[in-house]
């Protein structure tokens, strides 16, 4: 009785913390309490099965990998949508749907580019969800579904009754901070993502449901299958009941306009707005309101006659593939990169695309000479989506990696258990060359200045050879260099020297060891807090953090056992190198519990610096202001952020009111006592 009880209150703080969190931006527990917590249910649920339930927290953590997935026929078809492409389209469309669309009222939801689901859930409880698929069946994948942490296991209690049964789709994706926190975190060797909706698409479908709760999937629904039959009289007020039952609903960015002049303006605000989106959309779903004009005008064979896809302009262009080249990157990786006819895209001109390895160029057919179509979504790395084979007028060689390395020459290798191939040569200088960048870089040390070209140059001369090298630099050896004035020289030192003291994990990130990316990085520092600590550590202290496997860790102990790169760290401890011992829980949580939007030019901080501050304290970072917003951080051109926090009367904080609160001052959210 009293394990069952227990069970029961695990349950309920851990269910509200994810619904506050994920429904109110307003998180009652902190993530390692909820982790202590859900830990403690678990270890309750496999020592008294009978205690667990079907809509526990603890299923979000993943079952056993199953072999495939099973069919999961749809109880009403999922349809596709029919496609406007450009005003003249939507007009055309507005007029088939009444002789008067002016007079008519319309909802308006972003189209979110993720993949849809189906959710099917008895008594208020989530029994299966199901892919797409054909539209008729999809496959059952219940079991990733429920590791999606913003998706409610249990219906919340309304006004209105549950019915008995329902069926509910939207749509999963990832935002896009998540997608590149995720990206960032891989290795050189494991690869990047191409783009949010893949990632989303091959997450929600991994044989192991463990690996789907890793990924940071979200979920947004926006359809009640037979909403009618329940009641409902108009997609807004469909809206409106999803969210009242705890579903997440994107409702924020979604509207209820009368007349065609109202829907076009909202999709000009939105297509303004969608580099400022905390997710990717491709345009603005349109659909009629109201139910009884929807179920007027019907269906065609896949799409529905009262609803469509405004779609915004694409960000793909056909180009000219000149060339082929391949760079050696920093772990010797060689990456073959694309040289195209430069082509306008998203307002940037683009020359080259990532390739990725030779399996992704054979999957392509890609040859020198081919037309290829080329993407880039908003700062994403140009890559190249298709290949317009029927447009070869004669036969095109097929490319072949290198057998030796292109910078130094030594012969190429290639892991057994990899698909890259690799410069095994440690004194390649290309591979000098990239680990001194990476070592530079904005998530590493944070050395403005030093770009490619320079650093290249540095190589190249020899003033450079390791990392430690750059912190022995003076402004007199910098200003023999090409377009390198006395001012600049001085100013890079400077800036040289200010690294001294960056975050522990940001230097082991920067050393470039490898599997240790930025979250890896930090979850290190934060266990071992120092370098020394770090030197000594063994695999199975490793192995205890949380989020170093026995791959890392043995990779770590490796680099650190390594003669060579023992006395790296001994040349930049001696160049003054004294990273601060990372912050305490006690200290970092000083901005537990609120949710901020930072926005403008921040003095002496930039974006990622100032979203990093203050994640360290405890906050939330969102990217779009709403009611729930605690405050909004504003630097100087803050623009339609900041008028809609002022509008909804949300505080806005300028940086040195931050940092005062943040070094102890009151909280400037407290209004003072009358």
């Amino acid at each position: 009785m009293k394990d069952a009880a227990r069970a029961a209150e695990l349950f309920r703080l851990l269910h509200e913390a994810s619904r506050r969190y994920y429904g109110t931006e307003n998180p009652t527990l902190a993530d390692a309490e909820y982790d202590r917590l859900l830990r403690e249910l678990v270890e309750l649920e496999s020592a008294h099965p009978e205690l667990r339930r079907p809509d526990s927290p603890t299923q979000r953590v993943g079952s056993p990998p199953v072999a495939g997935f099973a069919a999961a026929a749809h109880a009403a078809p999922m349809l596709s949508l029919e496609n406007a492409r450009d005003e003249g389209e939507f007009t055309a469309f507005a007029a088939r749907c009444g002789t008067d669309a002016d007079a008519l009222d319309w909802c308006l939801e972003p189209k979110l580019d993720g993949v849809s689901i189906s959710l099917t859930y008895m008594n208020g409880v989530l029994v299966r969800a199901a892919t797409r698929g054909d539209g008729e069946t999809g496959e059952d994948v219940t079991a990733n579904a429920r590791t999606i942490r913003s998706l409610p296991l249990r219906l919340e209690a309304s006004d209105r009754a549950l019915p008995a049964q329902l069926e509910i789709r939207g749509e999963v994706f990832v935002n896009n901070t998540d997608f590149e926190r995720f990206n960032d975190a891989r290795t050189e060797d494991e690869g990047r993502f191409m783009n949010p909706r893949n990632f989303a698409s091959g997450s929600l479908r991994q044989l192991d449901p463990k690996l789907t709760a890793a990924r940071p999937l979200r979920i947004a629904l926006y359809t009640l299958v037979d909403a009618a039959r329940h009641g409902f009289s108009s997609q807004w007020q469909t809206l409106e009941q999803l969210q009242r039952w705890g579903l997440p609903v994107e409702i924020d960015h979604c509207r209820r306009m009368h007349g065609t002049a109202g829907v076009r303006a909202r999709f000009a605000e939105l297509a303004a707005a969608r580099d400022t989106l905390p997710f990717e959309i491709d345009g603005m779903v349109v659909k009629l309101d109201s139910f009884r004009l929807q179920e007027e005008l019907g269906f065609r064979s896949r799409t529905p006659r009262w609803a469509v896809a405004w779609k915004f302009p694409p960000r793909e262009e056909a180009t000219d593939l000149l060339g082929i080249e391949v760079s050696v990157g920093r772990t010797g990786t060689l990456t073959p990169v694309a040289v195209l006819k430069p082509v306008m895209l998203g307002g940037v001109t683009v020359a080259s695309a990532t390739l990725h390895n030779a399996e992704e160029i054979a999957r392509l057919d890609a040859r020198v000479g081919d037309r290829v179509i080329v993407q880039r979504a908003g700062d994403v790395i140009p890559k190249i989506t298709q290949v317009l084979r029927e447009l070869r007028k004669e036969p095109l060689p097929p490319f072949r990696m290198p057998e030796r390395c292109p910078s130094c020459g030594t012969a190429v290798v290639q892991d057994t258990d990899e698909v890259a191939l690799r410069c095994p040569n440690a004194a390649c200088p290309a591979q000098r060359q990239a680990r001194i960048f990476h070592f530079a870089s904005v998530d590493a040390m944070d050395i403005r200045g030093l770009g490619e070209k320079l650093v290249e140059q540095l190589v190249a001369e020899g003033l450079v050879k390791t990392p430690a090298d750059l912190f022995r630099l003076q402004p007199a050896t910098l200003e023999t260099l090409e377009r390198m004035g006395s001012r600049s020289a001085e100013k890079l030192v400077q800036t040289i020297a200010a690294a001294k003291t960056r975050e522990l994990s940001r230097l082991l990130f920067a050393l470039g060891i490898r599997h240790v990316g930025a979250v890896v990085a930090e979850n290190i520092a934060r266990h071992c807090g120092s370098v020394d600590a770090l030197r000594v550590a063994t695999q199975e202290q490793l192995e205890a953090i949380p989020g170093v496997g026995e791959v890392v860790a043995a990779s770590v102990v490796a680099w650190m056992s390594d003669s060579g790169n023992q006395r790296l760290l001994d040349e930049l401890t001696a160049a003054g190198v004294q990273p601060p011992a990372p912050r305490s829980a006690r200290q970092s949580a000083r901005l537990a519990g609120h949710t901020v939007v930072v926005t403008g030019t921040l003095a002496g901080l930039d974006r990622r610096a100032a979203e990093e501050l203050l994640q360290q304290q405890g906050a939330k970072v969102t990217g779009s202001v709403s009611a729930k917003t605690s405050f909004v951080l504003a630097g100087a051109e803050a623009g339609s952020k900041r008028t809609k926090a002022e509008a909804l009367g949300v505080a806005v904080l300028d940086l040195e009111t931050l940092q005062a609160w943040l070094a102890g001052g009151p909280s400037p959210l407290c209004k003072p006592a009358p």
